[in-house]
């Protein structure tokens, strides 16, 4: 039986916006313990872009500890995360499913991003949740099983 992402999907997310401070952006994701991604929305709710765990971390790394130990960072990137302040700076554009795409559709993002989860949106582009990994491994546990 095909699964489409509304069986799966949890209607929990962190939410933040363009304009919230990267340090509310990493308190709210810490305080959640429960999601990796955050859903930067406009103030109708529609899906701006997400911030990935790896942009938390690069943002992290560089101003709380002042290292750089990716060979891969330039001299550019390496100023605009220095000087990035909100949300909005260190977002990546959005990426997610619908309620009614089907499951693979998720994975098939999930391994191409290197995503643990993925926004779901309804038809206006407004978040009505998140689809993770854990929900998807396990509601195919009993096809897994030898």
């Amino acid at each position: 039986m095909k699964k489409n992402v509304k069986d799966l999907m949890s209607s929990k997310f962190v939410k933040v916006a363009e304009q919230d401070q990267i340090s509310q952006v990493v308190v709210k994701i810490a305080e959640d313990k429960e999601t990796m991604l955050a859903c930067v929305l406009d103030e109708e709710g529609r899906l701006k872009g997400i911030i990935t765990p790896k942009e938390v971390l690069r943002a992290v790394e560089i101003r709380e500890f002042g290292t750089i130990r990716r060979p891969f960072f330039e001299g550019p990137e390496i100023l605009h995360i220095l000087s990035s302040k909100y949300a909005k700076d260190i977002m990546s554009p959005p990426v997610s499913v619908k309620p009614e795409d089907s499951v693979d559709k998720a994975i098939d993002i999930m391994l191409d991003k290197g995503f643990y989860e993925v926004p779901v949106v309804d038809e206006e582009g407004k978040i009505v949740g998140l689809i993770d990994y854990f929900s998807i491994i396990t509601s195919s546990m009993e096809y897994l099983r030898p």
